[in-house]
């Protein structure tokens, strides 16, 4: 019986199926997490006036805290009790190290007292780059 010879048989191309799917499931992937990122930004909080304005570049930050009118404090559009902040700043200072940052977006009503506890389990956590959303 003779063996079939190797070098003469056509090249029939790389199968790109495997490929495809890696992309199609990236795509999703940055459409979903693009989306929960914007609708963060849309949870309904009047936010306080900044008497002197100073525009920064925009970055990206690591976390997002936002505490309505009610005190509630919402962390990806979810509410969190404030005992579970220190675990979540934490998490995030370990995963993402030093350039770990946090936005806190409060409503201007709410006193300085409900957002101090943030900054300190911020401090402790080690996320020390903080950025407080006020209006234009």
């Amino acid at each position: 019986m003779k063996i079939p010879d190797q070098q003469n048989r056509p090249f029939t191309g790389a199968n790109m199926t495997p490929m495809i799917d890696v992309v199609f499931l990236l795509i999703i992937f940055f459409l979903v997490s693009s989306h929960l990122a914007r609708q963060e930004s849309r949870l309904p909080v009047e936010l306080p006036v900044a008497s002197t304005h100073n525009p920064l570049n925009v970055d990206p930050v690591s976390l997002t805290i936002t505490v309505n009118r009610d005190r509630q404090v919402l962390v990806g559009g979810k509410v969190v009790p404030m005992t579970e902040i220190d675990k979540i700043l934490a998490d995030v200072s370990q995963r993402d190290g030093e350039s770990a940052s946090l936005r806190i977006r409060t409503d201007g009503a709410v006193p300085y007292g409900n957002i101090e506890p943030i900054l300190k389990a911020s401090a402790i956590a080690g996320v020390l780059d903080i950025k407080l959303a006020v209006k234009e």
